[in-house]
């Protein structure tokens, strides 16, 4: 199949065991169950979602919401106070990292959030959000700026506690006929942020994995947005270090998607978007030398003219 075709199929296949019984049958009403209605899950039935993730099932609690009912609270205030530390934004399932531009959409918390520990976890909730006709949603950093991390009464797959991290000195992806070349590469899990992903590659293990310039950011939605970052230049995009990847596709199986084996659905990662394709659980990343300078530094420009300043700019581009 080639990946046109690939795209066509995925973009109708994937959403086919999720689409509701009368809309397969012709009707164009596409419909998601909210709290509200009759066939929403009951306790029961989210209650053997919660046994089956391991005890990993949150009710989602919206904490802005503190601003409308007390906004002069001690608690307001010491929201305000931590909502300007990202790492504290990134660990509320409630919360995303952005806003979106003009208005065109805000923060809205889940009904559910399964904070998932696994790709056993994650074929979980996608099989219960498919069963159940329920919007889901993923999110790992909560950058993504269409929002697409985030909805109102939705089930949301929350892979931030997915962060384990395995440097490998000779990977070598599984399925290939003839092995390739082993190569350095680093295992990560979909939780995994830039911080994490430095701290062990470049501090502990003097290796470099092209990642992005905010480090609060997640590896997988970076990698599968493309991936501009420091060293874009000299290594490419972050996308373009992806080896391998572990997927949960929309029909509940644990997928390995790489260039000898499921090679359209690794092609369409690199790039296609976030949660667009499956849900990846875990993804392999070449390695590269450390580079021997590197760093960064805020500063204001002040140019005597504008050609001064275009002068500038060309400079630091040609870098």
């Amino acid at each position: 199949m080639n990946r046109r075709a690939f795209l066509k199929a995925t973009g109708s296949a994937a959403l086919l065991p999720i689409m509701p019984d009368r809309l397969l049958a012709g009707s164009m009403n596409f419909h998601r169950r909210r709290p509200s209605d009759t066939m929403w899950p009951s306790e029961s039935a989210w209650k053997q979602l919660n046994d089956a993730v391991g005890g990993n099932l949150i009710r989602v609690d919206f904490p802005l919401s503190v601003f409308k009912t007390d906004p002069n609270s001690a608690d307001a205030k010491r929201l305000a106070e931590d909502l300007k530390n990202p790492y504290f934004i990134g660990d509320q399932p409630g919360l995303t990292q952005t806003l979106g531009w003009v208005d065109a959409w805000a923060t809205q918390p889940s009904a559910y959030a399964v904070a998932a520990r696994s790709a056993d976890h994650v074929a979980a909730a996608v099989n219960f959000a498919r069963e159940n006709e329920l919007r889901l949603v993923v999110k790992g950093g909560g950058h993504s700026y269409q929002g697409t991390s985030n909805a109102p009464d939705s089930l949301l797959i929350w892979t931030r506690r997915m962060d384990g991290i395995t440097i490998h000195t000779a990977f070598v992806p599984q399925g290939c006929e003839q092995p390739l070349q082993p190569q350095p590469a680093v295992t990560i899990g979909a939780g995994t942020t830039g911080m994490d992903a430095y701290s062990a590659v470049s501090t502990e293990g003097a290796k470099y994995v092209q990642g992005g310039g905010c480090t609060t950011v997640g590896l997988a939605g970076l990698i599968q947005s493309g991936g501009f970052g420091s060293f874009s230049k000299h290594y490419g995009v972050a996308a373009g270090s992806l080896l391998e990847a572990e997927v949960v596709t929309a029909d509940g199986k644990i997928r390995v998607a790489n260039a000898c084996t499921n090679s359209d659905l690794f092609w369409a990662l690199k790039g296609g978007g976030g949660g667009s394709f499956g849900v990846v659980t875990q993804l392999t990343l070449r390695l590269h030398d450390l580079p021997d300078f590197f760093g960064a530094a805020n500063f204001t420009i002040r140019a005597a003219s504008d050609d001064a300043y275009q002068r500038l700019i060309r400079e630091f581009v040609s870098f």
